[in-house]
C-alpha cells in the first residue's frame, strides 16, 4: 500500500534538521521559518543622510534620484 505521508509529519519537534531533509521533502515543508515579534526601525546616521542628499544634488538625468532612492531603499514611508 502506497501511502504519502502528509507535511506535517516530516518534521517532528526537535528530530530533524530541515538541511537534512531530501529536496522532494524540503519541497513540501519548506524551509523553518522565524517570525521576528517586531521589526526593528533603521537608524541612518548624519554621514550617510549627507551622502545621500550630495547624490541626489548630483543627479543630472530625468529619474535619477528616484532610481538612487530605490537602490538605497529609501521609500516616502521612511
Amino acid at each position: 500500500m502506497d501511502e504519502t505521508v502528509p507535511p506535517w509529519k516530516f518534521r517532528v519537534e526537535g528530530s530533524q534538521d530541515w538541511r537534512a531533509m531530501r529536496t522532494s521533502e524540503q519541497a513540501v515543508v519548506g524551509p523553518a521559518i522565524e517570525v521576528v515579534a517586531k521589526a526593528a526601525r533603521r537608524r541612518f546616521t548624519v554621514e550617510y543622510k549627507r551622502k545621500i542628499v550630495r547624490e541626489a544634488d548630483g543627479c543630472k538625468t530625468s529619474g535619477g534620484v528616484g532610481a538612487l532612492l530605490r537602490r538605497e531603499g529609501l521609500y516616502s514611508s521612511t
